[in-house]
């Protein structure tokens, strides 16, 4: 089975054992649940090609890479083959950490627009589209808003 189905399948098994839990719970009088769980989505790939400064983390992502591979280039000259792929693999491991600190900055603000549309829009948990077969409310055009005015 496709990785991304598994995951997909699992992260909707979740949400119906989370809902059928809270409603459950609801009904049996256990735990009263005051609000219904109403459950929203986002597609995040959209939001993240909306971030205002995506264009600019590509750059210096991109700037980042060419100094640093230009310096292995030269680092590497002369050296043995051996030698050489290890200067390259550093400078690709420096590349890729590089990648996820930039990549680390623009979720915390997709992740924060996400809670403030939500809790705005009495969205109790929000998914990825990806794992939304039926149903739900979207947010994502609220959340590409809400980045832009938070500019």
């Amino acid at each position: 089975m496709d990785r991304r189905l598994r995951i997909a399948l699992v992260v909707a098994a979740a949400v119906v054992a989370v809902v059928g839990a809270a409603w459950g719970l609801s009904a049996g009088g256990q735990v009263g649940f005051t609000q219904p769980v109403v459950i929203g989505y986002v597609d995040l790939q959209r939001v993240l090609d909306a971030h205002p400064r995506k264009a600019s983390a590509e750059e210096a992502l991109n700037q980042f890479a060419r100094a640093k591979m230009t310096e292995a280039r030269r680092l590497a000259q002369g050296k043995s083959p051996v030698e050489q792929q290890r200067i390259l693999r550093k400078a690709q491991e420096q590349i890729l950490r590089k990648q996820a600190e930039l990549l680390a900055g623009l979720d915390r603000d997709i992740r924060a627009a996400v809670e403030k549309v939500a809790r705005a829009s009495g969205v109790s948990v929000v998914l990825n589209k990806t794992v939304v077969l039926y149903g739900g409310t979207d947010l994502t055009d609220a959340v590409i808003k809400e980045l832009k005015a938070a500019k």
